[in-house]
């Protein structure tokens, strides 16, 4: 009993569970004849109902996983990272974010938007746009008062395409646009 009880311990309860569920599929599905061969028919008859209880119990557990991962699957699908994002510049950054944006991330010189910036740590108007999975920290060192900021590889894509389409438009100081 202690090597099986060392065993167990080493053991996940996820592997012991597909160890238990395996070897009750086997023992209840397999022909009568294999299970005579292997001189177990008098386990088999004797524990069929603890069993079948072990199948119903782990199989109910696998299929509550399966499930899960089906749901937790689809959900990315339609609320992922990008998608936010992407809705949020759309439709709620505000005037002040894009001027953050624009402040920090537009290149005059190549008329388009990079992926770094360095943003200071007081900058209020950040904590939306890193919330909505446009902004991210790239490190965790600073410089002065900054800290380094990248904008999501999506968000770039999104602004130079509006920016090259006409949607936004940057004078000097200025700035207009209604991002599609």
């Amino acid at each position: 009993m202690s090597i099986i009880k060392s065993i167990i311990e080493k053991m996940k309860i996820k592997e012991l569970f597909a160890i238990i569920f395996i070897a009750a599929l086997a023992i209840t599905f397999s022909p009568s004849e294999i299970i005579y061969k292997l001189k177990i028919e008098k386990f088999r008859n004797e524990y069929q109902e603890y069993i079948s209880i072990c199948i119903i119990v782990i199989g109910a557990y696998y299929c509550l996983c399966i499930i899960s991962y089906i749901k937790k699957y689809i959900w990315r699908k339609f609320h992922n990272a990008k998608k936010i994002a992407i809705h949020y510049m759309k439709n709620m950054m505000s005037p002040d974010e894009m001027g953050l944006l624009i402040e920090k991330y537009y290149d005059s010189t190549n008329n388009m938007f990079r992926s770094t910036a360095m943003i200071e740590y007081s900058d209020g108007r950040k904590a939306a746009l890193e919330s909505k999975f446009i902004l991210y920290r790239a490190s965790s060192m600073s410089q002065w008062y900054s800290f380094a900021y990248n904008l999501q590889p999506y968000a770039v894509e999104f602004l130079n395409k509006n920016l090259h389409a006409g949607n936004i438009e940057v004078h000097g100081d200025s700035f207009q646009y209604k991002l599609l």
